[in-house]
């Protein structure tokens, strides 16, 4: 994800007229058949990255596809957001939608922990965890997720298995609402709050404010960042082949 454009106020306003779905490349082979059906680069395999605007019927393409909007729409540098909300704009005019939706959408979370604290790396953003957590509770973090105050600014995971959080840095949790900081590899988290699993909306926001100031990860290099990971013996082992082609593979030098 290029967080400069999906954090970008207009954007995030704009996305409420879209259902964003944030399918998985080499995560998942069922969505990766389906993203390389959709976009294949020079090299005819799947790419790590994959952007399009879908009609409603789920198969007509309303726009190009591409690596992403910047590929698809283009827009000179700084204004990228910007071209890109003109188009989601222009889209959401043709296809209106309902004026009025019963409920709210359920907490964006992902497959599983692993994956969400990679991806929130990968995103530069906090990740938020809800581990065994009563509904009401959930209830409360979907509401702030999707309200506007904190809408697109953090990752979000539901955990019902402690055995998911050794790997990330934790023994042993116990039931509540964990908030983190990934580290640069997106391997481990750096864990900054603790709250109770019958916490009120007060005290989650209030501890989402204070995270909030916590410094993020700059803007990666994905040469640079490959190139350190190997330095350093990162590596992480994906569902299926990675077949991207500027993404070096283990044994190549840079």
């Amino acid at each position: 994800m290029d967080q400069s454009l999906w954090s970008d106020i207009e954007v995030v306003k704009l996305s409420r007229n879209f259902v964003c779905a944030r399918l998985a490349t080499y995560e998942d082979a069922k969505e990766g058949k389906f993203l390389q059906s959709v976009f294949r680069g020079r090299s005819g395999q799947l790419e790590n990255t994959v952007f399009v605007l879908i009609a409603p019927d789920g198969k007509t393409k309303l726009s190009p596809s591409g690596r992403s909007p910047r590929m698809v729409f283009g827009g000179s540098k700084g204004w990228e957001s910007t071209v890109l909300a003109l188009e989601m704009f222009e889209v959401s005019e043709k296809y209106p939608g309902k004026e009025k939706s019963t409920g709210r959408p359920n907490l964006p979370i992902n497959k599983d922990l692993r994956r969400a604290i990679n991806i929130a790396s990968c995103d530069r953003q906090l990740l938020v965890i809800a581990h065994q957590l009563p509904k009401a509770t959930i209830e409360i973090l979907s509401k702030i997720a999707w309200g506007d105050q904190h809408i697109g600014q953090f990752a979000w995971e539901i955990t019902s298995d402690e055995n998911e959080f050794p790997g990330a840095g934790m023994e042993n949790p116990k039931p509540g609402i964990f908030i983190g900081n990934p580290d640069e590899f997106g391997l481990k988290l750096n864990w900054l709050k603790t709250l109770s699993p019958n916490s009120k909306e007060e005290a989650i926001l209030s501890a989402l404010a204070e995270v909030s100031k916590t410094k993020r990860a700059s803007e990666k290099s994905s040469r640079q960042h490959v190139s350190r990971g190997k330095r350093l013996s990162k590596s992480w082992e994906s569902e299926i082949p990675n077949t991207d082609p500027q993404i070096p593979p283990p044994n190549r030098r840079n």
